[in-house]
């Protein structure tokens, strides 16, 4: 009985050694904490130098290496593929377009220049007259209508052609 009792008292110490109490969490995460900052405290000018060379190789090595286009992975360089060839039909477009409009502007203004040529020639032209350059007080001219009232021999019938502008 005595023995058993032994087995009880001594496991009831141990139930007790194995439980953890909130002050012995808060006691180990101090402790944890307590060793980290003397750590860094011992080696605070290494780290400061670690982390300025780190930050020195990515600036001049790393970026630039992933920034070429050899290196990314395939769906990064399809997409900025996709881009630069969406900007360049953009330019492309919008080249077009003012060229479009120059020319616009040149042939309207090539219109107005043959309108006006045309409307001083018959101005200009003997007797006056209509826009065909014909007087109104010539009689001696063709008539298709009435081919025997011209100074020619015969009737001529005007050129027809079949191609089509």
């Amino acid at each position: 009985r005595d023995t058993e009792r032994e087995r009880r008292s001594g496991s009831t110490q141990n139930r007790k050694s194995l439980m953890v109490t909130p002050t012995d969490i808060i006691n180990s995460f101090a402790a944890l904490l307590n060793s980290t900052v003397n750590y860094f405290q011992q080696n605070a000018w290494y780290i400061v130098i670690l982390l300025i060379l780190s930050y020195y190789i990515k600036k001049n090595y790393l970026d630039p290496f992933l920034r070429n286009r050899h290196f990314r992975p395939e769906f990064q360089r399809e997409t900025q593929f996709q881009e630069d060839m969406r900007t360049v039909r953009l330019r492309q477009q919008e080249l077009a377009n003012k060229r479009a409009k120059q020319a616009e502007a040149e042939r309207k203004k090539k219109i107005e220049q043959e309108k006006n040529r045309k409307n001083k020639a018959v101005i200009s032209s003997k007797g006056g007259g209509d826009k065909s350059g014909t007087s109104s007080n010539n009689t001696n001219s063709f008539n298709p209508l009435q081919p025997w009232s011209a100074s020619s021999r015969g009737y001529k019938p005007t050129r027809r052609t079949t191609r089509r502008s």
